[in-house]
């Protein structure tokens, strides 16, 4: 029996069957009507589309080589940064290198560093936290590369303005510190990825190959969802959403820019913008890929070929000033099919590609960063209230908010 059990609980996954629940594209439209129909896609033009959000790119501010703790104007940080150095080399630099060592030199220090000489935080609570999680996760000295704040960044980028310009604050003792705007970027990232509430989240998280044949996480998203939203998010509403573009274990999201959609013949490959050209009817099911899997009311499937281009992040910037010019846009393929109903209705779908998306998710606009201790209200001093705040890594949302602010005066 126990050689039998792993191909039964694999078989159960080819029964057809709706989308599930955890998959729904109206949970993206803000209340909008959801465009379901191609026929109706084609009208409005929506086969192409892309946001109207600024998105910018930046740092995913790893671990491995400090998060926001990385002084990434430095030469020796620099160097190592360059030269894929691993967790236990930057801690040891910065270790080396006290704080008192950077007096008249504050500009070249990290943005957890001049967020806490900022508050006038003495105890330096966010670059300590900062450190610590690399600690938390460090293996030997080495912690896992894909680890960061590209979720932090992947909503702050559509949620918050560009910095565009540097800007000079003043210490309480009256030290002027100098924030880039990659260092106000490094700050929202982290803001966003500790502070924000509950997020719209479609799809399952890949754990690993085993755990994904329990619960078919790894399946990733399913091609009418990630269709669905491309067509009503991104080209209707002209929002973004954020896309984990690693089908496995790992997780890199990456905010949606622009799609172009374009279809294809399943078993000719012949392609063409009008999918009414290319769709084969369903009537004879045998011929079709993955055809028990399919939903019940299918009528026709269709192919499709989509281009996504993705803001993209880059290595932290040394630039004064940011503008598009400067962003980076990572572009992939996908191809799946779509099983259509006898109006054209998608109801399901299928994927070709094997790095297909594995969940797709995006910021709530109803809700914003707050730490935990500016949500209590609290009526303690502002440094105070920093070092509370810093030690779960969420920088004031206040703060972060002057910081943009100033940077786009």
């Amino acid at each position: 029996m126990k050689k039998l059990l792993f191909p039964l609980l694999i078989s159960t996954q080819v029964l057809a069957a709706p989308i599930p629940d955890n998959e729904k594209v109206s949970a993206l439209l803000e209340g909008q009507r959801e465009i379901r129909s191609l026929s109706e896609m084609a009208k409005l033009g929506l086969n192409e589309g892309e946001t109207s959000l600024d998105l910018w790119s930046s740092s995913y501010w790893p671990h491995f080589q400090g998060s926001v703790a990385v002084r990434y104007r430095e030469s020796e940080f620099m160097h190592w940064m360059a030269n894929n150095g691993q967790f236990e080399k930057f801690k040891k630099i910065f270790e080396g290198a006290p704080l008192y060592t950077f007096m008249g030199r504050e500009n070249i220090l990290s943005p957890a560093e001049k967020y806490d000489l900022l508050i006038g935080d003495r105890e330096m609570s966010l670059t300590k936290y900062a450190w610590e999680i690399g600690e938390k996760a460090s293996i030997g000295g080495k912690v896992k590369t894909w680890r960061g704040l590209c979720d932090g960044w992947a909503s702050g980028s559509q949620m918050m303005p560009r910095p565009v310009k540097t800007i000079t604050l003043n210490t309480p003792e009256g030290t002027p510190i100098t924030f880039y705007p990659e260092d106000v970027k490094a700050l929202g990232s982290l803001m966003y990825a500790r502070s924000q509430g509950p997020v719209i989240f479609i799809g399952k998280r890949c754990r690993g190959a085993l755990i994904g044949v329990f619960n078919n996480s790894c399946k990733g998203t399913n091609p009418a969802v990630f269709h669905g939203a491309l067509v009503n998010r991104v080209g209707k509403l002209k929002k973004s959403f954020i896309a984990d573009i690693s089908p496995n274990s790992e997780v890199w999201n990456y905010p949606v820019e622009s799609y172009k959609i374009s279809y294809y013949n399943v078993f000719t490959d012949e392609e063409s913008n009008n999918f009414e050209e290319v769709k084969e009817l369903f009537d004879k099911k045998k011929k079709f890929a993955k055809k028990n899997s399919r939903h019940k009311s299918t009528h026709s499937i269709v192919g499709v070929k989509v281009t996504v281009n993705f803001r993209d992040m880059k290595d932290a910037s040394l630039s004064e000033f940011d503008s598009k010019e400067f962003d980076k846009t990572l572009t992939k393929k996908y191809e799946y099919d779509l099983e259509l109903d006898r109006y054209n209705n998608i109801l399901g779908g299928e994927a070709s590609s094997w790095d297909f998306p594995d969940f797709i998710w995006a910021p709530n606009d109803k809700t914003y960063p707050l730490s935990d201790i500016e949500e209590s209200r609290s009526r303690l001093p502002l440094v105070e209230q920093s070092r509370i705040s810093s030690k779960k890594g969420q920088p004031l949302s206040q703060v972060v908010e002057k910081l943009f602010t100033k940077s786009i005066e």
